[in-house]
């Protein structure tokens, strides 16, 4: 390949600094990027789009040791997208609760996930869940406990606070959650997510492995069939959790946090997921 001379030039007046800082991205190129993209991926049907992933990963890693995260790994979705032939615009509304980036037609939400686990995906949060201020009794329980009476008087209010959780509130919070999901999986057409797990050599990460993966919107649509007798018993502060069944095995968990009044959604198979690729990165830092 010839070489543009202003790009020279250009090489030639950088500092010292500048010019070791290139040296170590240009020898993350050389180190290379294993790459394993799926034959039937339509995502990845242009190499462009894999292949600007895997360069990118390249210059990263060359840099840092930390894993990839989410709003770099929607810039890099966008510009690999451009690359590969599509129209890619990030939404710019931070407080939007739909699809994160916009493919020619098609609205994605991105999700990314960093635990150790090698067989399941985490979404941590799927979505917010305001409602679930309206929904706790911390208050109540608390009041209980500082009841001056007799233990008898205390067990029959918590008795009492136990039922209202159970036949009153439990089932308004899940029509609550029920509603939030179908709103927020009709804002976006797929769910594509970036698995990282770093892998190490005595003590030492020597490189991330990255999974570019797509969670079925179908399979998170059978948590709307969940009715509030599957959940958990409501915790004073609203939050509840139960698990999602496929064909009688266990597909995934749903999460309603209410510390941080959010909705996770846990141990998603990846075996139910689409592996669009696959990139072992080389940390060279």
């Amino acid at each position: 390949m010839e070489i543009d001379p202003q790009l020279l030039n250009s090489i030639q007046n950088l500092s010292v600094a500048q010019f070791q800082l290139l040296q170590r991205i240009i020898s993350s190129f050389e180190a290379g990027v294993e790459v394993t993209v799926n034959p039937n991926s339509d995502l990845c049907s242009d190499p462009e789009f894999s292949d600007y992933f895997a360069n990118l990963f390249s210059v990263y890693h060359s840099i840092t040791e930390h894993k990839f995260e989410k709003k770099s790994f929607e810039f890099a979705f966008k510009h690999a997208s451009i690359a590969s032939g599509y129209e890619c615009e990030i939404n710019k509304n931070s407080s939007n609760q739909g699809e994160d980036v916009t493919r020619g037609s098609e609205r994605i939400s991105l999700k990314t996930e960093g635990e150790k686990t090698e067989n399941t995906f985490k979404i941590s949060k799927f979505s917010e869940a305001r409602f679930i201020a309206n929904f706790k009794t911390e208050i109540e329980e608390s009041d209980i406990a500082s009841l001056k009476g007799g233990e008898q008087d205390k067990n029959l209010r918590q008795s009492a606070l136990i039922a209202k959780r159970k036949e009153e509130l439990l089932p308004g919070l899940v029509k609550e959650f029920k509603s939030t999901v179908s709103h927020h999986l009709n804002s976006y057409d797929r769910i594509i997510g970036l698995k990282s797990q770093s892998i190490e050599k005595d003590g030492e990460v020597i490189s991330f492995r990255y999974r570019l993966l797509e969670i079925p919107k179908q399979l998170i649509e059978r948590a709307l069939l969940l009715s509030a007798d599957e959940f958990k018993p409501l915790r004073g502060n609203g939050g509840t959790s139960a698990p999602v069944f496929v064909d009688g095995a266990k597909a995934f968990g749903i999460t309603l946090d209410g510390s941080v009044e959010k909705i996770s959604i846990t141990g998603i198979k990846i075996s139910s997921c689409i592996t669009h690729a696959e990139f072992i990165v080389p940390v060279s830092v």
